[in-house]
């Protein structure tokens, strides 16, 4: 078989799986089965606003799959592995790659935006951006580490205390993923705060202690009872959406870290008086992107895959929505707009999918 099927984005807000040739190799690459595959809020900005860096383009960079073959160097993985995917591709070379934070990379690629990615039958990728998974480890499961991985390095920069208290903005997957991860790591409390009633719910299950309605309720206020009037030890932005990063320093507490990793859409204004008390509150403020995999402190893809795979970390309240490749299209009409609830939403590429 020379032929597969892609689900190529050919411009804004058209995708359209179509036949292409099976992707060749080089003796450093595999070829890899994606089996399941997640959307990104990524991927709907790319799908629906902003477009990928060329077009055509096939979308995906969150997917795990099944290794077909191997290039002549590889000896990482071997045809039958189930595997991981790391979709940043990084030049290895640069001062940061040298440094253990791939994830600052002055020269890299990425699966699904900047090349084509898991949303395909079949895929070409480097064997050093692959992790071998458990052979007993469900690929609906292991289609959600990468998201993981990301709330995981998100918390390395929160430093997260026993006992402290950590208000989360936003409960979408990666929200709802640091809400077990901030009790995993001893956290005291956690408060979800979102605007969906049922993104709030799935957020308890993820073991909220409070859940707060930023459409009913005033946010700092409701913090503020939340904690007795101390507010957040440590505060997480994964919402990238104006209110929410001004609310994120808002509810901080005095000398709290606040770690901003949503990434936003449009013009993010903070009001003098908040920018302020920054200043005042004495806060720590940092960004976080995507994930590193060095090995130490932790290898944080590792990390998720164990998390996982030991049931610490749980996914079935998550996922909203499983589609197969040739119904690719629809899913991304679900989340085209936040009018009908959705949340982590699944394509089986390879894998077949019971209806």
């Amino acid at each position: 078989m020379s032929k597969m099927k892609a689900a190529a984005l050919k411009e804004v807000g058209v995708i359209e799986v179509e036949t292409r040739d099976i992707p060749s190799f080089s003796e450093e690459e595999a070829l890899v089965k994606p089996m399941v595959a997640g959307i990104c809020g990524t991927d709907i900005e790319r799908m629906w606003r902003t477009g990928t860096w060329k077009f055509p383009t096939v979308l995906g960079h969150e997917f795990c799959g099944q290794v077909e073959k191997v290039g002549s160097k590889v000896q990482n993985v071997k045809p039958g592995d189930r595997v991981i995917i790391n979709p940043m591709v990084t030049c290895g070379v640069c001062r940061y790659c040298r440094s253990g934070h791939q994830n600052m990379c002055v020269s890299y690629d990425y699966l699904g935006s900047r090349s084509d990615g898991g949303f395909a039958e079949y895929v070409n990728v480097p064997a050093k951006n692959l992790m071998v998974l458990p052979s007993d480890m469900s690929y609906e499961l292991a289609a959600t580490i990468d998201p993981l991985v990301i709330g995981i390095h998100t918390l390395t920069k929160a430093d997260i205390q026993p006992n402290n208290t950590v208000c989360i903005m936003g409960a979408g997957p990666i929200g709802n993923f640091m809400i077990q991860l901030a009790k995993i790591y001893g956290a005291g409390k956690v408060i979800a705060v979102d605007l969906s009633p049922e993104k709030l719910e799935t957020a308890k299950i993820s073991g909220a202690d409070v859940v707060i309605d930023g459409t009913k309720e005033d946010v700092y206020e409701a913090v503020e009872k939340a904690t007795g009037s101390l507010m957040a030890d440590v505060v997480i932005e994964s919402a990238g959406a104006p209110q929410a990063v001004e609310n994120a320093i808002h509810v901080a507490g005095k000398q709290a870290r606040v770690v901003f990793m949503g990434t936003p859409h449009r013009d993010v204004t903070i009001h003098d008086k908040v920018f302020e008390s920054i200043l005042r509150k004495e806060l720590t403020v940092r960004g976080s992107w995507c994930y590193d995999y060095k090995e130490l402190p932790m290898n944080e893809w590792q990390t998720g895959i164990d998390y996982l795979y030991s049931g610490k970390v749980k996914i079935d309240h998550l996922v909203s929505h499983r589609f197969d490749l040739d119904h690719v299209k629809e899913a991304f009409d679900v989340v085209k707009t936040r009018e009908n609830f959705f949340n982590k939403v699944l394509i089986y590429v390879n894998e077949p999918l019971e209806k």
